[in-house]
């Protein structure tokens, strides 16, 4: 058997010295060079965090009867859905309006009407220029508020003698001088867009009560 000199084994030892240093070394920093972070997956079916029950918004109630939104339009007019009557007009008479008698007493609604009538005789309204972007009539007839409380006594008493015996039509008419003649409004509401709601009345009118 035969043996290698030691030089040619310090020549074999130096050439796998450097064969070794020739191959490029993996650091760590180079392993994480774009800078990815690996986290932990979470544990399958994980449950969501509870949440407190003060963080969290109550559902707002929706009113089933509450009138649709109008194009989600906040400014939106709702439409009246009623006739327009005569404190929406003026509410201003709303107390002698509301001081008028039932229809279901004839006689004491004459009384009012023979009264409220006088007054209005004494101050009527007039005619005055309508706002017509507003829905008015060029002209509109603005009454005074005894016309107006005048007009529904009137109209009340009218639907009180519907029906009524020729006793009750008798006494009526005494009250009221043998004067059957009244005179009464209509009423009218126009929405205008981005405005409001404005109401309006129409000129006198003329009727009689049922005697």
């Amino acid at each position: 058997m035969r043996f290698r000199s030691a030089s040619a084994t310090t020549v074999l030892i130096a050439a796998l010295a450097a064969s070794a240093c020739s191959k490029p070394t993996e650091l760590a920093s180079e392993a994480n060079a774009k800078g990815r972070i690996t986290a932990k997956a979470a544990p399958a079916q994980t449950a969501a965090p509870e949440v407190p029950a003060e963080l969290l918004l109550e559902e707002p109630q929706l009113d089933p009867n509450a009138p649709p939104e109008l194009g989600g339009d906040p400014n939106a007019i709702v439409p009246l859905g009623r006739a327009v009557t005569v404190t929406d007009y003026r509410g201003s008479v709303a107390g002698d309006i509301a001081a008028l008698p039932p229809v279901s007493d004839a006689l004491a609604l004459a009384a009012a009407l023979a009264d409220w009538r006088s007054r209005a005789a004494a101050a009527p309204g007039a005619m005055e220029d309508g706002a017509i972007p507003l829905g008015a009539d060029p002209q509109e007839y603005r009454p005074s508020d005894a016309e107006l409380v005048a007009a529904e006594a009137g109209d009340r008493l009218a639907a009180a003698l519907t029906g009524a015996d020729d006793a009750t039509k008798a006494a009526v008419s005494t009250t009221l001088g043998g004067d059957p003649n009244y005179r009464r409004f209509d009423y009218r509401v126009v929405d205008v867009l981005g405005s409001g709601r404005y109401f309006y009345a129409s000129s006198p009118k003329g009727a009689s009560l049922p005697l």
